[in-house]
């Protein structure tokens, strides 16, 4: 087992951990490794159709618990209002994260999503991700990876930001009906389809990414850092 290997999830909102990487998620739990959610605007109170505060965290652990990832650790930045938090002290909060739990590998928001909060959450999270450089007793990091969340990213306009190019496809054909499972457990955010969060469109993004990369179902991401092979 790896039990030694963490990969550390930085996303702003509760549910961006399931869309971004949760079947592949349930492949590194798999292999012994941990995965460690942080959800910085962890109370989402601007969130449409958004349960009571107990509803919210019971959905939360409800649907991290069913992929086998840890607890997820749950910040109060203001939901849609992270412009108007100081870039440091969002850095800092990360950065105690990194030192808390050492990860070997970093996925966070890529930085030209329609949803500002992703932006700065990513731009505070590549700032962090150099920690290990400034600091003995962090494990070297080996890679830093940007996802995408359907809805955000997708929905991004062109803005002088490059946009989300993957080059690294994980295969999810066994994983990908427990990652919808798990999105199902956050209430109100699967939608009817043709929205970006219905079943169909995220089965589909998913089949997109395989046919991109020879598989059946994909999730993909952007590698920005890599060390090592």
């Amino acid at each position: 087992m790896k039990k030694n290997i963490t990969n550390l999830i930085v996303v702003a909102h509760p549910d961006d951990e399931i869309l971004g990487i949760g079947a592949t998620g349930v492949k590194l739990v798999g292999n012994g490794e941990l995965v460690q959610p942080v959800i910085l605007c962890g109370n989402a109170d601007a969130r449409t159709k958004r349960p009571s505060d107990i509803e919210l965290y019971e959905d939360m652990l409800k649907a991290n618990q069913l992929l086998g990832f840890d607890e997820p650790v749950i910040g109060d930045f203001p939901n849609i209002r992270m412009n108007n938090v100081d870039h440091l002290d969002v850095v800092r909060f990360i950065e105690s994260q990194i030192l808390k739990f050492k990860p070997h590998r970093i996925f966070t928001h890529h930085p030209s999503d329609l949803n500002n909060d992703h932006y700065q959450v990513s731009r505070a999270c590549v700032a962090a991700s150099r920690y290990f450089q400034r600091r003995d007793d962090i494990p070297p990091l080996r890679s830093l990876q940007y996802m995408e969340i359907q809805s955000s990213t997708d929905w991004s306009f062109e803005s002088g930001v490059d946009s989300f190019k993957p080059n690294l496809f994980i295969e999810i054909e066994n994983e990908i009906d427990l990652k919808l499972k798990a999105l199902a457990c956050y209430r109100n955010v699967i939608r009817d389809y043709p929205h970006p969060r219905s079943e169909e469109a995220l089965r589909g993004l998913a089949a997109y990414r395989g046919g991109q990369s020879g598989q059946k179902y994909s999730e993909a991401f952007q590698t920005i850092f890599q060390r090592g092979f």
